[in-house]
């Protein structure tokens, strides 16, 4: 999602108040609050694939998935964001009584967008990273089939590419699989071609 500016800085708590009566989400950092726009087709059926494929993928577990509705802070930067979408696992913590903030998140999932790849590649990974929780960071693109799976290990983040809709995103954490078929339903996006150019020979 993108975000732009607003002028303004306020506490945490009128920040959460203010959500409460929004109707557009905003991020919020360092007493500033960032309003995030809407995305468009693309973006808004990967999202709802990814939701609906690792939502029926965990029923019966203990592990949960969220929709980009739950707000996730990360402690170490106070960033208040909203993944595209979320899994987390017992035993979560939130922020305050209820559930709106999501302090322990497992796996975040990102759509990209041209707005937002640089954000979500760099700044915001850096600032999810910071989360103890979280072992798997998963970036989708939106305009052809590339999924981007950065897995946490104890010598840092270990990145897997993929790039055919036939392939399958393994979260081994949490014991799941989510086909490519399941993300990428309802589109038809290309794959990216790995041939080398042809060599026209000079005459």
């Amino acid at each position: 999602m993108s975000a732009q500016a607003k002028i303004e800085f306020i506490s945490e708590q009128e920040y959460y108040d203010g959500e409460e009566i929004s109707p557009v989400k905003h991020e919020y950092f360092n007493g500033r609050v960032f309003a995030m726009a809407g995305g468009g087709y693309n973006h808004t059926t990967i999202c709802g694939n990814v939701f609906a494929a690792a939502k029926n993928a965990l029923r019966g577990r203990h592990c949960k998935a969220r929709s980009g509705e739950q707000r996730v802070k990360v402690e170490a930067s106070g960033l208040n964001t909203y993944p595209d979408a979320v899994i987390f696992c017992p035993p979560a913590r939130f922020e305050g009584s209820n559930s709106h903030t999501l302090l322990t998140p497992k796996v975040i999932f990102e759509v990209l967008s041209d707005s937002t790849e640089r954000y979500d590649r760099g700044d915001k990974f850096r600032a999810y990273a910071q989360i103890a929780t979280l072992t798997d960071y998963v970036l989708i693109d939106q305009n052809r089939v590339t999924v981007e799976h950065f897995r946490r290990t104890p010598q840092g983040w270990l990145l897997n590419s993929y790039i055919r809709r036939a392939d399958v995103l393994r979260l081994e954490d949490i014991e799941i699989e989510l086909p490519f078929d399941l993300i990428y339903e309802e589109l038809e996006l290309p794959e990216i071609s790995l041939a080398m150019p042809s060599v026209v020979e000079e005459e």
